[in-house]
């Protein structure tokens, strides 16, 4: 197996890193048939990369032989956000290279330093729906179910494009990312309406950046660019111009989050 070498793990605080204990704990709670896990988002730049590395990281700390597909192959940045490097100096190849049919499932498969942790990269594509609607994706979600104790699959947006929707068929659950005052209610409720549609499980709502004095700095400034998606997608596409949620119900809508992560206070 092909190793990949991560040079910048994330470093949360204390705080943080509380919640993302909580996170990983109360995954495990919603039971052993829910391995093939989706975290996804509803528009850009609400957290979900961070949040489904950090889960992924943390799963393989407590033990667990944990993969990360970054499906996110429109706009990934995860090469450079973990600055990731092959070990043994090769040409970098991921989930789109498989896809495409170049290289075989196998072959996108590595081990990192990190006892545990399994990654499969990608290569940016400009539209890689058509890839995913092949059976190559199913194979290479069944070999990892069979070899892996959890998949975290890190997707698009699902206000902007389908991949999302179209991996969710495949996955046993979805933890969705929703950034606390900022994202439309409106455009959550249509995804959630949009993965319902396909059957899968809501495990839960992670609330993110909501303001606590006790987790200041949760994420720095500009770790998320604002033009993230903007090389591909308008503002309208991405649902921008919706109004902004109430802080009472976003928190309504996040209830069916308490048995994931039963207070998401913490985390800002």
């Amino acid at each position: 197996m092909n190793k990949m070498i991560i040079r910048s793990m994330p470093q949360p605080d204390y705080f943080v890193q509380s919640e993302l204990d909580r996170l990983r704990v109360n995954v495990g709670f919603a039971g052993t048939d829910k391995k093939i896990i989706m975290v996804t988002s509803t528009v850009p730049n609400e957290g979900k990369s961070y949040i489904s590395t950090s889960l992924w990281i943390e799963l393989a700390k407590a033990g667990n032989r944990v993969c990360f597909v970054d499906a996110d192959m429109r706009k990934s940045d995860l090469r450079n956000s973990l600055r990731l490097s092959t070990a043994n100096g090769e040409n970098f190849i991921g989930l789109s290279h498989y896809l495409a049919g170049y290289v075989e499932a196998n072959d996108v498969v590595y081990s990192t330093e990190l006892s545990g942790a399994y990654l499969v990269p990608t290569l940016t594509l400009i539209n890689p729906s058509l890839l995913l609607e092949g059976d190559k994706i199913d194979k290479l979600i069944a070999l990892l179910k069979n070899n892996f104790d959890y998949v975290i699959i890190d997707t698009p947006p699902l206000g902007v494009v389908s991949d999302g929707q179209m991996i969710a068929s495949k996955c046993d659950g979805y933890v969705l990312v929703v950034r606390a005052h900022e994202t439309a209610k409106t455009s959550v409720k249509n995804s959630i309406r949009q993965i319902e549609a396909v059957g899968c499980p809501l495990l839960g709502v992670v609330l993110n950046r909501l303001e606590n004095t006790r987790a200041r700095g949760y994420y720095s400034k500009g770790y998320y660019s604002n033009g993230y998606y903007s090389k591909y997608y308008t503002s309208s596409e991405s649902g921008s111009g919706e109004s902004k949620p109430s802080k009472g119900r976003l928190a309504r809508l996040a209830h069916k989050a308490r048995r994931l992560l039963p207070k998401s206070g913490g985390s800002k």
